[in-house]
């Protein structure tokens, strides 16, 4: 079944995911960003399905249940496709509600040794962090005056844009988004090789301001690192940037969650001995490389989680129960998890939300965050009609670990609609499945 239904569609449906959700490839420390995405638009471009709510199954009605059968061939298949592109290894996990449908790894952590990559195995997470810095967000929503709409000004007084106006109304909904005004060249400018947190300030200060907040969207990893930046703020007044994120993630994420590998810090995870190693393509395979991400990354809030795939699917778990850990710990508000995903409406959205971005394959709705940092690759999505989630993680980045991502996402979806077209429904959870909306998505306007 999965080498016959997606030879072209996951190239016209997912690699423009992959724009959208990693709006940046980064390569020896440098920021380049795809020549599509230098286009703005000449008029309105936000699309119909931007508009729609996302759909979530009801709380009252259980998941439908993945026959293990059919999740044993999709390991199966993927293991034969990743010998073909010789990818060095990679670790999966398909998650129903708080239950292990799938959890599987295959290969090498270091193409040089032995030692196979396992659950526990640490992984650069990239860009899927700014969709965790967001839920960290969530996690305040509602709280002593703190919401998305909180303006950047009002959390850090100091705040600054070229346009004194639009620093006015700059919230924290449109620095996740990336519709704050914020250029996409200034990913170019801030190295993070060199750079420091509050020179992710600097450059929002210093760069031209493009469009009125919440009017266009435009792909921006510095504007996700400044909203996560700013949330870690909001808990700890006084801190610098980097001490007031990563202790905010640190006592309402990591620990709540009882991630025990993940971490910001560089240092920190190469001291344990499971660590995914960095490939780079050579000839018709892979050589391990050298890292290059310095000890405090400057970006941290957008690209710098390192966390292990047991960890991810405790992550994964608080989003398929809208907040809840697997214990039954309540983290945050099920309306304010939600929101993240839901497409920004603004001009040019791409379906991206709060680091979030939303496809369909064949009726099938996708919510997924995945990209590539520092010769790693990650992957997090969501079916939310089917209270269903994935996460894949890949030890090297390029064509061959997009394409790795690409299966699982369309594969899980496809599972799904193969098996509603077993019970003759028209692609679609049936009548008495049929997921609820979600809840309002938040205003942009400050």
């Amino acid at each position: 079944m999965f080498r016959s239904i997606r030879q072209c569609l996951f190239l016209c449906l997912f690699i423009p995911l992959l724009h959208a959700v990693d709006p940046t490839v980064f390569s020896e420390g440098r920021v380049q960003v795809p020549l599509e995405k230098e286009k703005k638009p000449s008029v309105a471009a936000t699309l119909l399905e931007d508009l729609a709510s996302v759909r979530t199954l009801p709380e009252s009605l259980d998941y439908p249940a993945l026959p293990p059968e059919e999740l044993r061939a999709f390991s199966e298949y993927l293991d034969g496709l990743a010998q073909d592109l010789r990818v060095p290894g990679y670790a999966l996990l398909i998650l129903q509600g708080k239950d292990t449908g799938l959890e599987h790894c295959y290969g090498l952590r270091r193409v040089t040794e032995i030692p196979p990559v396992d659950p526990n195995t640490v992984f650069n997470i990239g860009p899927p962090t700014a969709a965790f810095s967001s839920l960290l967000a969530a996690t305040m929503d509602g709280e002593d005056g703190f919401s998305y709409q909180k303006l950047a000004r009002r959390i850090w007084p100091r705040f600054r844009m070229s346009d004194s106006r639009s620093a006015d109304q700059v919230d924290l909904y449109q620095l996740f988004t990336m519709t704050a005004g914020v250029p996409s060249y200034t990913d170019r400018i801030l190295d993070p090789a060199w750079a420091r947190p509050e020179d992710v300030f600097e450059v929002i200060a210093q760069a031209p301001v493009i469009a009125p907040p919440g009017r266009l969207f435009e792909p921006s990893t510095v504007s996700s690192a400044a909203a996560g930046y700013l949330t870690g703020i909001a808990e700890h007044k006084g801190e610098d940037f980097y001490t007031a994120y990563t202790k905010a993630m640190r006592t309402r994420l990591i620990e709540p969650l009882g991630m025990t590998t993940a971490t910001f810090s560089r240092e920190k995870a190469e001291a344990g001995a499971n660590i995914a190693s960095p490939h780079v393509r050579k000839g018709s395979g892979y050589d391990p490389a050298k890292r290059w991400e310095p000890q405090v990354n400057a970006l941290a809030p957008a690209i710098g989680l390192k966390a292990s795939l047991r960890d991810m699917g405790r992550w994964l778990t608080a989003e398929l129960l809208a907040g809840e850990t697997a214990e039954g710990k309540r983290l945050a508000r099920p309306i304010s998890v939600r929101q993240r995903w839901q497409p920004a409406r603004a001009q040019n959205s791409q379906s991206y939300g709060m680091g979030w971005s939303r496809q369909y394959y064949q009726g099938v709705e996708i919510i997924a965050s995945m990209g590539s940092y520092d010769r790693q690759s990650a992957a997090i999505g969501i079916l939310p009609a089917y209270r269903t989630g994935f996460v894949v993680l890949v030890n090297c980045d390029g064509e061959e670990a997009n394409r790795i991502m690409q299966e699982v996402a369309l594969g899980t979806a496809e599972m799904f609609r193969a098996m509603l077209a077993e019970e003759n429904t028209p692609g679609k959870p049936s009548p008495e499945n049929t997921p609820e909306p979600s809840e309002a998505t938040p205003s942009t306007e400050p």
